[in-house]
C-alpha cells in the first residue's frame, strides 16, 4: 500500500514516469561502496600498484565485499610485510572503500584500505582516500568474484 501511495504521489507531483527506487544498502561504519564513476579515481594511487581499470565498472554489493573480507586474512598472512597487519587483526581497525571493475569480461572488487582512526572527516564516504607513502597501513586488494580469490594485494610505499 505504501508503494502504491508513493507512486501515486510522484505522479501527482508531476514526476512524469514512476521509476522503481533502488534498494538502499545498510550503512556500515567501516566501509562504503563508491559509485562506478569513482573507479578511476580510486585506482589512481600515489605510491602503490593498483589494478588496471578494465573496460567497465559495476557496483558490488555487500555480499561481494564480505567475500573479499573473508579471503583477506589468508592473503595478508602470505605476505611477510603484512605480519603486523595480521597481528592487529586486519581488516578490523581499517576502513575501506570498495568499487567494482569489469576487465576481460570478469567482475572484480577493488578495496582501498586505510586506518579507521586516521585524520579523515566523513568525506571518505564520498571521496576516494589517496595517501602517498604510509607503508603497510595503507593497502589495496583486488578480488575476482567468480574465482572467489584475491588476485592482487599491494601496500603503499614508505617515505
Amino acid at each position: 500500500m505504501r508503494a502504491a501511495f508513493l507512486a501515486a504521489a510522484l505522479a501527482v507531483l508531476g514526476a512524469g514516469e514512476v521509476v522503481a527506487a533502488q534498494p538502499v544498502e545498510a550503512a556500515r561504519t567501516d566501509a562504503v561502496i563508491l559509485p562506478e564513476t569513482d573507479v578511476a579515481r580510486v585506482l589512481d594511487q600515489c605510491s602503490r600498484d593498483a589494478p588496471k581499470p578494465g573496460e567497465g565498472a559495476w557496483r558490488p554489493g555487500w555480499t561481494e565485499v564480505d567475500a573479499l573480507k573473508q579471503a583477506l586474512p589468508a592473503a595478508l598472512a602470505a605476505e611477510p610485510e603484512a605480519a603486523r597487519l595480521v597481528a592487529l587483526g586486519a581488516p578490523k581497525g581499517w576502513s575501506a572503500q570498495y568499487v567494482g571493475i569489469v576487465r576481460d569480461g570478469r567482475r572484480y572488487v577493488y578495496a582501498n584500505f586505510f586506518p579507521a582512526n586516521g585524520p579523515w572527516s566523513d568525506d571518505w564516504r564520498t571521496q576516494p582516500i589517496l595517501v602517498c607513502d604510509g607503508g603497510t597501513s595503507f593497502f589495496g586488494v583486488e578480488y575476482d568474484v567468480a574465482a572467489g580469490r584475491i588476485t592482487q594485494l599491494a601496500f603503499n610505499g614508505s617515505a
